[in-house]
């Protein structure tokens, strides 16, 4: 008797605990989608200036220094120019 009294108690918890439980939907709530936009927007903005960063260091040609001659420019000391002058120097076999 003790134990149809406990499963019937089970039962009815389970039953109450079913009604209970609400189902989760991605993006239901406008707050969320709100939020992963402007998130999204904020990773885009940050790639995007780590990029035009990248670029400009790059591309550091008379067109973005003002006032320089290409001789000054080649004289400037810059890694990137260097590696490159360095992997053009090198003598290359064909094949």
């Amino acid at each position: 008797m003790a134990s149809s009294h406990w499963n019937e108690t089970t039962t009815s918890v389970y039953q109450y605990l079913g009604f209970q439980v609400q189902k989760i939907y991605p993006f239901h709530d406008n707050w969320n989608t709100a939020c992963f936009v402007i998130l999204l927007l904020f990773i885009f903005t940050v790639v995007s200036l780590v990029v035009l960063a990248f670029l400009y260091e790059v591309l550091d040609c008379c067109c973005c220094a003002k006032n320089k001659t290409v001789k000054d420019l080649k004289s400037e000391p810059n890694p990137l120019r260097s590696m490159m002058d360095n992997i053009r120097k090198r003598d290359s076999e064909v094949v």
